[in-house]
C-alpha cells in the first residue's frame, strides 16, 4: 500500500457515519440520492450512538446517551444551521425520513426552568428500518459466478403509517397534484432542465441535482421564476439560487406571492424616490424607468 493509504487507514475518525446503501433507499422520486436526507438521519443517528465510558480503576465499560431527555431534542432550524440547509429544506427531509418510517418525530409541550414551552420537537430513529437500508444487514446470495446483494424490502415502498406529527404552526406546500392517474412528482422536471438550458447553456450534474433539489424544496413554477429574473439581471445560476434562498427565509412559495413582493418592493423604492426629490409629487415621469423596465434587486426584497 502507498504511504497515503496506510497513514489514512491510521486516523481515528469521529462524528457522524453515512452508510453507502443508504444513497441507494433515501431518494427524490426519480431516484437520485436525498443528500438532505441522508445527513439528517446521520445526524440523528449520531446523538443515538452510546458514548463508551472506561471506568480508570477497574476498567469496567459503560454507555453513556448523549442528551438529557428520553429522546433527542432537535428542531427543524438546528438540523438546518448543522449542515447550511434551509429550514424548508430539512423539514422535507424529516417528512421523507417519517414517511419511510426511519424516523419518529413528535412534538410536546415542555416545562423548561419555569417556563412553558408548545411544540418543542423531539426526533427518534427506528433502528429496525435503519437496520434494513444499512450494507452491513443486507442478504448477500454467493454464486460461483458473481455475488448478488438482494436487498429487502423497506418502509420506502409502503405507505406510511404515521399520522402527521409536524407542528400545526409550520406548514408545508405540496408541489404535486392528487389524481388518479399513475404518475410520478418529477413528471415535468425534463422541462426546467430544458429552460435552463435553452436559456444559460450547457446543464452540468452538479447544476441538475442543484435544480433538482429546489424543485423538491419549493415547486417548478419558482425555480423557473427565479431562473427569469436571474436572466433579466443577465445573471448566471447562482443568482438564481440565490434568488431562491431569499423566498424561502420570507416565506415566499407562489407566484403570488412573489408578485406581491415585487410589487411591495417597487412601491417602497419609489416612495425612497419621493423622499429624495427624484420624483415630483408622486410621477414617475422623466428620467424614472417603468415598472417593467427597472433592474430590481431581486436578493434582499
Amino acid at each position: 500500500m502507498s504511504n497515503v493509504v496506510t497513514e489514512i487507514g491510521g486516523l481515528n475518525f469521529k462524528g457522524n457515519v453515512v452508510d453507502h446503501e443508504w444513497f441507494n433507499y433515501i431518494t427524490f422520486s426519480n431516484g437520485k440520492p436525498h443528500i438532505v436526507a441522508i445527513m439528517v438521519l446521520s445526524e440523528i443517528v449520531y446523538w443515538y450512538r452510546p458514548t463508551v465510558v472506561r471506568d480508570e480503576i477497574d476498567g469496567k465499560v459503560t454507555y453513556k446517551k448523549k442528551f438529557k431527555a428520553d429522546k433527542l431534542q432537535k428542531n427543524y432550524q438546528q438540523l438546518a444551521d448543522t449542515f447550511g440547509f434551509t429550514k424548508l429544506q430539512v423539514k422535507r427531509a424529516c417528512d421523507l425520513l417519517t414517511d419511510m418510517l426511519l424516523v419518529k418525530i413528535e412534538f410536546r409541550t415542555i416545562n423548561a426552568d419555569g417556563k412553558i414551552l408548545n411544540n418543542v420537537m423531539f426526533v427518534e430513529p427506528v433502528p429496525t428500518e435503519i437496520r434494513k437500508i444499512s450494507s452491513m444487514y443486507q442478504q448477500i446470495k454467493e454464486d460461483p459466478g458473481y455475488l448478488e446483494v438482494n436487498r429487502v424490502v423497506t418502509s420506502k415502498s409502503r405507505p406510511s403509517l404515521l399520522t402527521s406529527k409536524e407542528s400545526p404552526n409550520f406548514k408545508v406546500k405540496t408541489n404535486t397534484e392528487i389524481t388518479t392517474k399513475s404518475t410520478t412528482e418529477n413528471v415535468s422536471s425534463s422541462s426546467i432542465f430544458s429552460f435552463y438550458e435553452n436559456n444559460f447553456g450547457i446543464l452540468n450534474s452538479f447544476i441538475a441535482e442543484s435544480i433538482s433539489q429546489w424543485v423538491n424544496d419549493t415547486s417548478e413554477e419558482l425555480v423557473q421564476a427565479a431562473m427569469e429574473r436571474a436572466l433579466k439581471q443577465q445573471k448566471k445560476w447562482n443568482y438564481a439560487e440565490g434568488i431562491l434562498k431569499q423566498w424561502v427565509n420570507k416565506n415566499i412559495r407562489t407566484l403570488a406571492d412573489v408578485n406581491a413582493a415585487e410589487e411591495e418592493y417597487k412601491r417602497q423604492q419609489n416612495a425612497k424616490k419621493i423622499r429624495k426629490g427624484t420624483i415630483k409629487g408622486g410621477s414617475t415621469h422623466g428620467s424614472s424607468k417603468s415598472g417593467d423596465d427597472e433592474d430590481f434587486e431581486y436578493i434582499g426584497l
